[in-house]
C-alpha cells in the first residue's frame, strides 16, 4: 500500500521504495510538492496544499529550470520533496522525527533537489530523520542583478529558499517531522545559500546546519553596482536581441545565460550570484564579513554561540575548475588578477611567494607530475583555498571562537581524472549510493563513517556527536585546531585499490593556517565592491 498524507485537507500520495541492496530499508518518498508560486522576477508566494484535492507524488515530477536539465522543468510552481523512513504505523505518528532540508548546489545556475541520492543516504541511516530537497530558482531566474535593475527584487532563489523553509514548518507535521528540529544541509552553492540565511538580521529558524564545500564568505559576492555585475547583465541584454527579459521565452533566456556561463569558466567569474543589495528587506543586505561582525555582536554574540555546525572541505577544492593553459608565472598571476580586480602587485607577489612556482623552484610542492600544464598544480591548490577551504575555516574559527558547537571535516579519497579530492566529490560517497561503492570497500567504509555521524548530527536535540567527533578549536583563538580526515590514501575511484584510512583525527598544519592568514586578510577584496577596508569583522 502506497503512503498516502493528509495536509491541510488534501491527500498527498506518494511512494515507497521497497528494501534493497542500494537501499537497506524501506523509504517512502513524496515527489514535486507544490511550495511556492513563482511569477517571473517577483518574489515567490507560499503554496498551501489544496483542502478537498488529492496530489499525487509518486514520481520525480519538473524542477526550475536550468540549462541542460536531464528533465522536465517548470518556472512555476516551485516543488519540494519529502523522504521518510518507510513502513510507518499508526503507533508512529506521534512519534516526531528530526527534519534535515536540504538546498542543492550547482553555482546557483544549475542543479535540481534530487542531485543527491537522497533515499540511499535515509536508507543507510541509524536514525530515524527526514529529508526535506528543495527547488529553488536559478540563473537570471534566480540571480538577475545590476545597478540599472533598480525596479526588480534581487537573490530571489534566496527567497524561494526561505519560502521553503516556511512551508516546511508550517506543514511538515502531518508527514512525521518536527518543525521545531530543523537541520538545514546544503553543498556548494547549497552551503554558501545557508551561510547567508545563518547571518541574515532575520535569520531562519534552524540552529543546526551542514555546510559542505561552501560558507557565505565562500568565492566571491559583489555589489549588484560591481562592474563584473554590470557586465555579465549587458552581456546577457544582448544575447536576448533586445526581446523583453520579462516576456522571452524559458528556453531563449536560458540559452542566453548558457552562453554568458561559458564565457566566464576559465576565469572562474561565474554570473547570476547572489549579490549585495542593500535595499530595504533585502536578502543580502551588507557584504558577509560586515554581517558576521553584526552577526557575532547580535546579543552579545548568543546568537553565534547557540548554533551546532558541520563543515568541510574537499582536499583539492580547486582541482574541479582549473582547466586552462597556465604555462608560467605570469599566467598565474593573470589569474588571480583578472579574478579578482583589487589586489594589488603587492598581493600578487605575496600571493606568488606563498605558492612557489614549480617551473623555477624546485622545493614548490606544486609539481604536476605529468598532469595537465606547468602550472596547473599550483593554480587549483591557490584557487581552492582562495574560494572554498580557507572561506570554510574562517566559519569554523569565527563560530568556535563565539563559543558553538562545531565540526571539521576534509575528504581526502582520489578519483580521476587528476587523483585528486575535487569538489564535490564526497556527495556520492556520503549519500551511500551503491553503484559507486560497489567493489570499493575503502569508500564503503568511508561512507559508513560519514553517514553516521551525519545522521547522528541532524537526530541530536542540540548537534552534540558526544564522543564520535572532536569540536573543532581553533588554533587562532588558543584552540588545536583538530578536524576529521575522511578517505585518506583511498583511490578506488581513480581505479587504485588502496582501501586508505576509512577516518582519522588531524590537527590544521601551520602552512594551513598562514594560507588562510593570507586569505583571510584579503577577502574584503571580493565582496561588494572590493575595496580594501570595506570591512568590520576582526577575525
Amino acid at each position: 500500500m502506497e503512503p498516502c498524507v493528509t495536509v491541510n485537507g488534501c491527500a498527498i500520495m506518494g511512494k515507497t521504495l521497497a528494501a534493497s541492496h542500494e537501499v537497506p530499508r524501506p523509504v517512502d518518498v513524496f515527489y514535486g510538492i507544490p511550495f511556492a508560486q513563482a511569477e517571473r522576477f517577483r518574489a515567490s508566494q507560499l503554496l498551501d496544499p489544496s483542502p478537498g484535492m488529492s496530489l499525487r507524488a509518486s514520481a520525480p515530477g519538473p524542477s526550475a529550470p536550468f540549462p541542460t536539465a536531464p528533465h522536465n522543468t517548470a518556472e512555476s510552481p516551485l516543488t519540494l520533496n519529502v523522504f521518510r523512513p518507510g513502513g510507518r504505523s499508526s503507533s508512529d505518528e506521534e512519534k516526531k522525527m528530526p527534519v534535515v532540508v536540504y538546498i542543492h548546489g550547482g553555482g546557483f545556475n544549475f542543479g535540481h533537489p534530487l542531485e543527491r541520492h537522497l533515499a540511499s543516504m535515509l536508507g543507510w541511516a541509524q536514525e530515524d530523520i527526514m529529508f526535506v530537497a528543495v527547488g529553488y530558482r536559478l540563473g537570471p531566474l534566480g540571480f538577475m542583478a545590476g545597478e540599472d535593475q533598480q525596479d526588480e527584487p534581487r537573490n530571489l532563489g534566496l527567497g524561494d529558499q526561505r519560502t521553503a523553509v516556511e512551508w516546511v514548518r508550517k506543514w511538515i507535521g502531518p508527514f512525521g517531522g518536527d518543525a521545531d528540529a530543523l537541520t538545514l544541509m546544503g553543498i556548494s552553492a547549497g552551503a554558501h545559500s545557508i551561510g547567508h540565511h545563518m547571518l541574515h538580521p532575520s535569520p531562519l529558524p534552524f540552529r543546526k546546519a551542514i555546510l559542505e564545500s561552501g560558507s557565505a564568505t565562500a568565492r566571491s559576492t559583489l555589489s549588484a553596482a560591481h562592474p563584473r555585475v554590470a557586465s555579465q547583465l549587458r552581456q546577457l541584454l544582448a544575447q536576448c536581441h533586445g526581446i523583453p527579459l520579462s516576456s522571452i521565452p524559458v528556453d531563449m533566456l536560458l540559452d542566453a545565460a548558457l552562453s554568458v556561463f561559458a564565457q566566464q569558466v576559465p576565469s572562474v567569474s561565474w554570473p547570476f550570484q547572489p549579490v549585495v543589495d542593500n535595499r530595504p528587506g533585502s536578502l543580502l543586505p551588507d557584504t558577509p564579513l560586515n554581517m558576521w561582525a553584526d552577526m557575532l555582536s547580535r546579543r552579545g554574540g548568543a546568537a553565534a554561540a547557540g548554533m551546532s555546525v558541520i563543515t568541510g572541505f574537499c582536499s583539492h577544492e580547486g582541482s574541479s575548475f582549473i582547466r586552462g593553459k597556465a604555462s608560467t608565472n605570469e599566467d598565474f598571476r593573470a589569474f588571480f588578477a583578472a579574478l579578482i580586480p583589487a589586489m594589488t602587485a603587492a598581493d600578487l607577489d605575496a600571493l606568488e611567494a606563498l605558492y612557489p612556482d614549480p617551473v623555477t623552484d624546485s622545493t614548490s610542492p606544486y609539481s604536476n607530475v605529468g598532469f595537465g600544464p606547468p602550472q596547473q598544480r599550483r593554480l587549483y591548490e591557490a584557487y581552492g583555498h582562495y574560494a572554498y577551504i580557507c572561506p570554510i575555516l574562517h566559519t569554523a574559527h569565527l563560530l568556535s571562537r563565539a563559543g558553538a558547537r562545531v565540526y571539521v571535516y576534509e575528504y581526502a579519497a582520489v578519483s580521476s581524472p587528476l587523483r585528486t579530492a575535487g569538489h564535490g566529490d564526497h556527495a556520492p560517497v556520503l549519500s551511500h549510493g551503491m553503484v559507486g561503492l560497489r567493489y570499493r570497500p575503502g569508500l564503503a567504509a568511508v561512507a559508513d563513517e560519514m553517514g553516521r555521524r551525519w545522521a547522528s548530527f541532524a537526530a541530536a536535540e542540540d548537534g552534540d556527536l558526544r564522543g564520535g567527533w572532536p569540536a573543532f578549536q581553533s588554533p587562532l583563538a588558543g584552540g588545536d585546531g583538530t578536524l576529521l580526515v575522511f578517505g585518506e590514501g583511498n583511490d578506488e575511484a581513480a581505479g587504485g585499490r588502496n582501501p586508505g584510512v576509512p577516518v582519522r583525527e588531524r590537527r590544521l598544519t601551520e602552512r594551513e593556517l598562514e594560507q588562510c592568514r593570507f586569505w583571510w586578510d584579503r577577502m574584503e577584496l571580493s565582496e561588494g565592491m572590493g575595496e580594501r577596508g570595506s570591512s568590520r569583522l576582526s577575525w
